[in-house]
């Protein structure tokens, strides 16, 4: 294929840390309106005191269902939680007047709670329609509610509806690369942080710890942009040139998180494991193995490491600063300013600290990666496939005819 590494069609900031800049916005957003948070908290500790239970489910999309599960290191687990994007049914069976629901749902079920006497907090995101969604181009909701129709309280969160934060002038229907699991998860660690200390102090939330677990993540994202944004650009370029040649890409994550979000995610790459691994005689030789790592050495990581190179994958990793066994392994390693496995916040009356930040600091590095990839791919006259989300009208059909062209393509 012709390539001319000069074309641009017009975009002057690369695709890499345009998505930095503005997941980096969102939650700067998310932090100019932690008053929100903050107060939605304070309930949630009325709830919990009262001995009503509250059910916790802001999950819609990929990468919360993994990354804020009760069983993850470092997540106190004060909540009623499900992964899915809405309640079980059985759940919602057993709520009763006085319980609390924070979800991103608007259905039926939802509006039966908030009949009950359920406090119902619905926080916006792109999956779900709400009034500041352009007409026409999301799904309806149930009898065309709003989240206003059937919620106590509704919290316009900064994910925007389009859910990609990146413009393609080469692909001027939608935005790319995925931003609504930043803000969901940092929502989530937020209300759990103020709801974690206050039942610990026998305080109220003030709004300051959650602060602080912002003032944890967002720095060490910048730091980690600040020194490695040269390195994304240039191994961009090498990775670009592989997929180019037939490459194949894969994403691992040991708690799948990071993983789940890349994998038929909206408006995310369709290329990310679109294939099964292979050899190097089949062609693994020209393929991409990236692992987003939790904590260092671990086995499950090594595992896919040593697997990766015995095909002869150019292999990418994401961790901790000390984890020579696997920074070995690879042959570019990022260091992601997060050597913490489990949380990042000291809490009175916890043996360890809680809220983990190094999910979030991932995903923004592999979506910035795979945005600079793109990028140079552009500039080539490659435009990968990607998935238009399925809340959007449109969406599924779009997808059914694109995917097929990806799968014969490579990408």
């Amino acid at each position: 294929m012709p390539t001319n590494s000069e074309h641009t069609w017009g975009h002057t900031i690369p695709f890499g840390e345009a998505y930095y800049r503005k997941a980096l916005d969102t939650l700067r957003q998310l932090r100019e309106d932690s008053a929100t948070t903050t107060e939605v908290a304070r309930k949630v500790v009325e709830t919990i005191r009262a001995g009503n239970t509250v059910y916790m489910n802001v999950t819609t999309g990929h990468m919360p269902t993994y990354e804020l599960s009760n069983d993850r290191e470092g997540n106190p687990g004060p909540f009623e939680f499900t992964g899915a994007d809405s309640c079980t049914p059985e759940q919602y069976a057993a709520m009763k007047a006085g319980d609390m629901l924070l979800t991103n749902a608007v259905s039926e079920a939802v509006r039966d709670a908030h009949e009950l006497g359920v406090y119902v907090v619905i926080f916006t995101t792109c999956y779900v329609n709400y009034k500041q969604t352009p007409p026409g181009r999301v799904h309806p909701n149930p009898n065309d509610w709003m989240p206003e129709d059937i919620a106590s309280r509704v919290v316009n969160t900064p994910i925007p509806w389009q859910q990609g934060l990146i413009d393609i002038p080469e692909m001027p229907y939608m935005e790319a690369f995925p931003g609504s699991a930043n803000v969901t998860c940092a929502i989530h660690w937020m209300i759990t942080a103020e709801t974690a200390r206050a039942m610990k102090s026998g305080g109220i939330p003030d709004g300051a710890i959650s602060l602080r677990y912002l003032d944890v993540l967002m720095p060490r994202i910048e730091a980690f942009f600040k020194a490695e944004t040269d390195g994304i650009e240039s191994l961009a370029v090498t990775l670009a040139k592989r997929f180019l040649a037939g490459g194949h890409y894969f994403v691992r994550s040991r708690n799948e998180g990071v993983q789940s979000e890349v994998n038929g995610v909206a408006q995310g790459l369709m290329m990310a494991n679109l294939f099964e691994p292979r050899a190097a005689s089949e062609g693994g030789d020209k393929d991409v193995m990236l692992i987003a790592m939790v904590g260092a050495e671990d086995p499950k990581d090594i595992a896919w490491a040593e697997e990766a190179k015995q095909n002869g994958n150019f292999v990418v990793g994401i961790g901790p600063d000390e984890n020579e066994a696997l920074t070995a392994l690879c042959d570019v390693y990022f260091q992601n300013r997060c050597n913490e496995p489990a949380g990042v916040l000291e809490v009175e009356g916890y043996d360890a600290p809680i809220c983990p930040a190094s999910g979030i600091i991932n995903n923004i590095v592999v979506q910035s990666l795979q945005a600079q990839f793109v990028d140079e791919m552009c500039r080539r006259g490659a435009v990968p496939y990607f998935y238009m989300g399925g809340y959007r009208i449109g969406g599924g059909a779009f997808n059914e005819m694109m995917r097929p062209l990806a799968v014969a393509r490579g990408y």
